[in-house]
């Protein structure tokens, strides 16, 4: 995956994305690409911001879901 290659040179260990929990072609498909599920209680206070403005822009945080994809060279 090339983001991952581009994170790892720029010396970044991983990516991390939302998207929607409940649509069959968005977690199960980041999942394939090897993305986990960040819990929320292990959120970073950048990645709690992004949940929160998500919210504030109307999405439902029930239905998102935070993940992330270890990147190594």
């Amino acid at each position: 995956m090339a983001i991952c290659v581009w994170a790892a040179t720029a010396g970044y260990r991983s990516v991390t994305l939302t998207t929607f929990r409940d649509v069959p072609w968005n977690m199960p498909f980041y999942a394939r690409l090897g993305f986990e599920v960040i819990p929320p209680e292990e959120l970073s206070p950048a990645l709690l911001s992004v949940v929160q403005d998500e919210t504030r822009r109307g999405l439902d945080p029930e239905r998102r879901v935070v993940m992330r994809r270890r990147c190594a060279l």
